[in-house]
């Protein structure tokens, strides 16, 4: 099954999580909750329920080009973490040292093997 959508609304980076003084936890911001409640609103295709998938996502000035695969793959991966938190602990790691500032990133690709 394949998936692709456009969904024309402005991209936003996810915020960092804060942390209330009061109590010590953790929380998503609400403007960031928000956002992420309006795309997943905004999304009009089928829930991918088994199985490995692909995602491609291209960002616009003013639109979000999505694409969800199902793939065959011939192992399954025995890492068991979200990819882009991989993605972005390697980014963040290499910010300064590798490139200025990760802001210059405008392709990446990953793959879980």
């Amino acid at each position: 099954m394949i998936h692709k959508q456009t969904i024309f609304i402005r991209p936003l980076a996810k915020v960092r999580p804060r942390v209330n003084t009061k109590t010590g936890c953790a929380y998503t911001p609400k403007a960031t909750r928000d956002y992420e409640k309006l795309l997943a609103s905004l999304y009009k295709g089928p829930k991918f329920t088994e199985g490995p998938i692909s995602v491609e996502l291209i960002y616009d000035i003013s639109k979000i080009e999505i694409t969800i695969e199902d793939v065959v793959v011939d192992t399954p991966s025995k890492l068991a973490g979200d990819i882009d938190n991989y993605a972005k602990s390697i980014l963040d790691a290499l910010n300064h040292v590798a490139f200025t500032d990760d802001k210059q990133v405008v392709n990446l690709k990953l793959e879980k093997k």
